[in-house]
C-alpha cells in the first residue's frame, strides 16, 4: 500500500510592538560584539552562556554598542517604533548564567514594517533597511528592574503576537 502525505506550510507568526520603542539585534552584530567583548561567556548558537549578571549586561552592551556603530543615524540602532509588525523565524538566543537559570531569550523576526516615512506608523524608529532581520527581547527574567543594578542596558518586551 502506498501512502501520500500532504504537506502543510507552517505558519509565520508576527508580532507587533507595543508600548515604548522595540530594538532589533542583526546576527552580524551579536557575532561581532562576542568576536571582541572581554567578559567571560560561552556561546553553542543557542545560549550565550555567562558567569553573574554583570557578564551578561557587558556583553548584551557590546551588542547594542555594535548596532549603534552598524546603524548610526539618529537614535542610533535598529529601534522600531510603536505600531511595527514583525515576523517570527523561529529561531531564539538566550542569555542564561552558568547555573542554568535563562535570563532573557531573543526571537529571530523580520522588520515588516517600513520605518521611513513617518506616515507609516505615528513614531517610526530608525531601523533600515526596511526588511533587516534581527534578534528582538521576548523575554526577561524577574523583569529588567530587578536586574539591579543594570536596568537600563536590558531591553523591556515590548511584543504582543499579532498572528
Amino acid at each position: 500500500m502506498r501512502r501520500n502525505y500532504s504537506q502543510i506550510k507552517p505558519q509565520r507568526t508576527t508580532y507587533v510592538t507595543v508600548l515604548n520603542t522595540t530594538w532589533l539585534y542583526p546576527e552580524i552584530n551579536v557575532t561581532r560584539a562576542l568576536a571582541t567583548t572581554t567578559y567571560k561567556y560561552t556561546y553553542d548558537g543557542d545560549f550565550i552562556t555567562c558567569p553573574d549578571i554583570a557578564s551578561i549586561a557587558g556583553i548584551y552592551d557590546d551588542i547594542f554598542n555594535s548596532t549603534a556603530v552598524s546603524q548610526p543615524i539618529d537614535n542610533a540602532g535598529y529601534s522600531l517604533g510603536v505600531g511595527s509588525l514583525v515576523e517570527d523565524y523561529g529561531k531564539e538566543l538566550r542569555f542564561r548564567l552558568t547555573s542554568g537559570q535563562v535570563i532573557i531569550v531573543w526571537r529571530l523576526v523580520k522588520q515588516l514594517t517600513p520605518q521611513k516615512p513617518a506616515t507609516v506608523i505615528p513614531v517610526p524608529g530608525n531601523s533600515t533597511p526596511n526588511g533587516t532581520i534581527g534578534y528582538i527581547t521576548t523575554f526577561i527574567s524577574y523583569g529588567r528592574a530587578a536586574l539591579s543594578p543594570y536596568p537600563s542596558i536590558f531591553d523591556d518586551v515590548n511584543l504582543v503576537k499579532s498572528g
